[in-house]
């Protein structure tokens, strides 16, 4: 949110913090939208239990998956591709949902970097994951993760030798919830 720092904002991903927020420094969202239920952002007036923030708050909350069939959905882009796959575990009690999403812009550059840069790349990927187990109409538990990681990688060198060089960057996240209704 502008006017904030990143230490002013929280993301939050089912109940988990999520710290580095972006892919590409910025230009690609952490989250896969096809695994995504629903987003609330707050930007003022927020409650203590998210920690003193100043700036705002993002709740994002992942889909549980669907309990009465296996379905699936799939993308390819130019330089990305994505799919998600949700289904029942046991039918009406419980489901699971699966979604990843990779880029290949490292294979893409290969043929039009110079032969001294062949070793070059950049890529990033996403997996979501969620399950869910209904024990009646008062107890249910829920189990998500999230895991993604960027990564950049060289290898220059001349008649001397070859030199290689990286930089990665990752989040992970798991968390698991047991609600219960008293009432």
């Amino acid at each position: 949110v502008r006017g904030g720092g990143a230490d002013q904002n929280l993301i939050i991903l089912d109940d988990a913090t999520v710290y580095n927020a972006s892919h590409l420094f910025g230009f690609f969202s952490l989250f896969n939208g096809d695994a995504i239920k629903s987003i609330e952002l707050t930007k003022g007036g927020f409650p203590a239990r998210y920690g003193g923030r100043l700036s705002s708050v993002l709740d994002i909350n992942m889909k549980d998956g669907n309990k009465e069939k296996t379905c699936g959905e799939a993308g390819i882009g130019l330089i990305s591709s994505r799919v998600t796959v949700e289904g029942p575990i046991i039918k009406d009690k419980s489901s699971f949902l699966v979604s990843g999403r990779r880029t290949y812009i490292d294979i893409l550059m290969q043929p039009v970097l110079p032969q001294e840069s062949k070793g070059t790349g950049y890529y990033f990927y996403d997996l979501n994951a969620k399950a869910n187990y209904d024990f009646g109409p008062k107890n249910k538990i829920y189990l998500s993760g999230y895991f993604g990681r960027d990564k950049f990688y060289t290898k220059f060198g001349d008649y001397s030798g070859t030199e290689k060089a990286g930089l990665f960057w990752e989040n992970a996240t798991a968390t698991g919830r047991w609600n219960h209704m008293f009432n």
